[in-house]
């Protein structure tokens, strides 16, 4: 069915899209950026760029090695004689240019109008008004249609009003609020050319009809839409009813023309109710090489005329039709229909909600932005936050450990003193009292006695204060607790994993939920003692790896930590390292191995150091923890 539009609206909707004042292009411009900021979304710049000239090269040649010759035109617009007319062109130009590859395709309006925007074709066929409302893309006329009914090309195209011969419609007059068939709704005879008409008679062209049919083509669809009642008059090109007489007299019998100029053009021999303008017209585009317009146009122009008299000729000028689309405010002058603000808006009103739409969507755009930064300095000042309070922890418990590592030196120390000097403190005791009795069976001077007593009791009171200092040592009180291994091993092997080289630690816990009971902070000073020993003895070597390995022995009554690392360690040097007070380190004080064997020893358990399938094995042996050994 054709499609039936009201007349203002569907005259304002003709080439709303074609060409957009500038300042409405920024306006979408801006608009267009908007979207593609909120939307993440892109267009491909190849749909609307031009090719590059050696594109355009390579395009020229077919794979015959010929230069390509491409030809579009709008072939539902044609009426029967004048395609006749057309395709004896074109295989005289296929015939007369065998230098080229010809190749002639068919094109909808909006179609052939992307092939010239786009560069596809070297020439194109079209009405005078399709090649003047694209003229300034580039492009040249070099030939115009002649015909025999109408043999002067440059007045050949008019228009002609026909209603059924019932109508009560007489004049052009009589067609204000008609509806009217037209083959589509930019078409060149069948719109603006009866609109410039109306003009031209003092009508307002914009609002005279009271809706337009699109009916489509050929010609004969126009007539066939009026017998359907679904418009009142049928704009059709000129020369139509003749032919329709010659094909069809029985339909073209049931119209009559109305409003018919004089008869007063000598080379146009067709009925017609307006002006007469330029026939169809051969294009050259800026994609086709000089040699090849001079080739076609000097074909076309000596070309012989066919048996319906269809031949090529040259338009002097091209002004009228110029005029007409200016005086209309059409096509390539549609800018100036708009003369003020309300205009614009009444005319735009679609991009205007778009670009509105556009900057609501910048604005919520800018303020999501706005909000996902907020959100996410958020997460990093909290991040910051607990990254300072780890830190933080890290340092309190590494002061505590330094602390109970302080305490654990003076014990050892202490326990070492205490010791060592109760043999000597008991060899002098011993020697005092032997005096005391050597001295009862022989007397002695009363100065010698008196030191020898003095002696004695210095002696006794040494020995007490030893024996003070070493059960303190031995019974100092300490917050015992069930530590699980596993655990508390994952947590110092994290504390160290942020230290050592990616790769060098490496944890292996084989026994899971056993415990032990322990001073956590006894427990964890052990662990990093050796830790730390066999991380500083990897330094500087090429493939060092420490594994940390909890596993259980005696029938799971006991567990084993051993630490072990494949630093080049001598049994001399461990043997060396071992003993109190040695060490190699610049700061070390030679006590920490002594405080870890004195700490598992209080624990119940032992540590030892060794080599082990060549490495070294650091292993703190201790009593496993359960219920029924607790009550027990």
């Amino acid at each position: 069915m054709p499609l039936s539009y009201n007349c203002p609206q569907a005259l304002r909707a003709i080439f709303l899209f074609q060409q957009v004042p500038r300042i409405l292009s920024l306006f979408l411009a801006a608009a267009a950026c908007a979207f593609g900021l909120f939307l993440a979304s892109a267009t491909d710049p190849a749909s609307s760029a031009e090719e590059p000239p050696d594109a355009l090269l390579a395009t020229r040649h077919a794979a015959s090695g010929r230069p390509l010759l491409r030809i579009g035109y709008i072939e539902q617009s044609f009426s029967p004689s004048e395609r006749e007319g057309f395709e004896a062109t074109f295989a005289y130009l296929r015939k007369r240019l065998p230098q080229y590859d010809v190749s002639i395709d068919p094109y909808l309006v909006k179609d052939l109008e992307r092939a010239i925007r786009e560069n596809k074709v070297e020439f194109f066929l079209g009405a005078s008004g399709f090649y003047r409302r694209v003229y300034s893309r580039g492009l040249r006329d070099i030939a115009t249609m002649t015909t025999r009914v109408a043999p002067n090309p440059n007045q050949a195209i008019a228009t002609v009003f026909l209603v059924p011969n019932e109508s009560p419609i007489k004049t052009v007059a009589d067609l204000r609020g008609k509806k009217a068939a037209v083959n589509w709704l930019n078409g060149w005879s069948g719109v603006f050319i009866p609109l410039k008409e109306l003009q031209d008679e003092g009508y307002d062209p914009d609002n005279f009809f009271g809706g337009l049919v699109a009916a489509g083509s050929p010609m004969r669809k126009l007539l066939l839409a009026v017998l359907r009642g679904e418009a009142d008059v049928a704009m059709s090109r000129s020369c139509t009813l003749e032919e329709l007489r010659l094909t069809e007299p029985e339909l073209a019998g049931r119209f009559r023309p109305i409003g018919l100029k004089p008869d007063n053009l000598s080379d146009f021999k067709c009925l017609r109710s307006t002006e007469a303008y330029p026939n169809w017209t051969f294009v050259s585009t800026s994609l086709a090489p000089w040699q090849m317009s001079r080739d076609v146009a000097a074909a076309l122009l000596t070309m012989p005329k066919t048996q319906n008299g269809t031949g090529w000729a040259v338009v002097s000028d091209f002004t009228q039709v110029d005029n007409l689309y200016k005086s209309l405010r059409r096509g390539p002058y549609e800018y100036l229909r708009i003369r003020s603000v309300s205009d614009f808006i009444k005319r735009y009103w679609g991009f205007i909600c778009l670009g509105f739409m556009g900057l609501l969507a910048l604005i919520f755009h800018s303020w999501y932005v706005r909000y996902l930064v907020s959100v996410r300095t958020r997460e990093l000042r909290e991040a910051v936050q607990k990254e300072r309070e780890a830190e933080a922890a890290q340092k309190l418990a590494l002061e505590q450990i330094q602390s109970l590592e302080r305490i654990s030196t003076i014990g050892a120390v202490s326990s070492m003193i205490t010791h060592e000097l109760n043999g000597p403190i008991s060899v002098i005791s011993n020697s005092c009292n032997a005096l005391q009795r050597q001295f009862e069976r022989s007397p002695v001077p009363p100065q010698l006695e008196k030191a020898i007593e003095l002696i004695a009791r210095q002696c006794e009171k040494a020995s007490g204060i030893v024996n003070h200092v070493r059960n303190y040592v031995r019974h100092r009180d300490a917050q015992l607790e069930p530590i699980d291994l596993a655990a508390e091993l994952t947590r110092i092997f994290n504390a160290w994993l942020l230290k050592t080289p990616v790769g060098m630690l490496h944890l292996d816990i084989q026994a899971q939920g056993i415990s032990v009971f322990w001073n956590r902070l006894e427990l964890e000073l052990c662990l990093r003692n050796v830790t730390k020993n066999a991380i500083e003895a990897c330094e500087g070597y090429k493939g060092a790896r420490i594994r940390i390995v909890l596993t259980t022995q005696d029938a799971g009554s006991k567990a084993i930590i051993s630490v072990l690392d494949n630093a080049p360690t001598g049994e001399d040097e461990l043997e060396k390292h071992s003993r109190p007070l040695n060490t190699s380190k610049a700061t070390g004080t030679g006590l920490g191995l002594l405080i870890v064997r004195t700490l598992c020893e209080k624990a119940s358990g032992n540590f030892t150091i060794g080599r082990l399938d060549g490495l070294t094995e650091a292993r703190i042996t201790l009593p496993i923890f359960n219920k029924e050994s607790a009550h027990g």
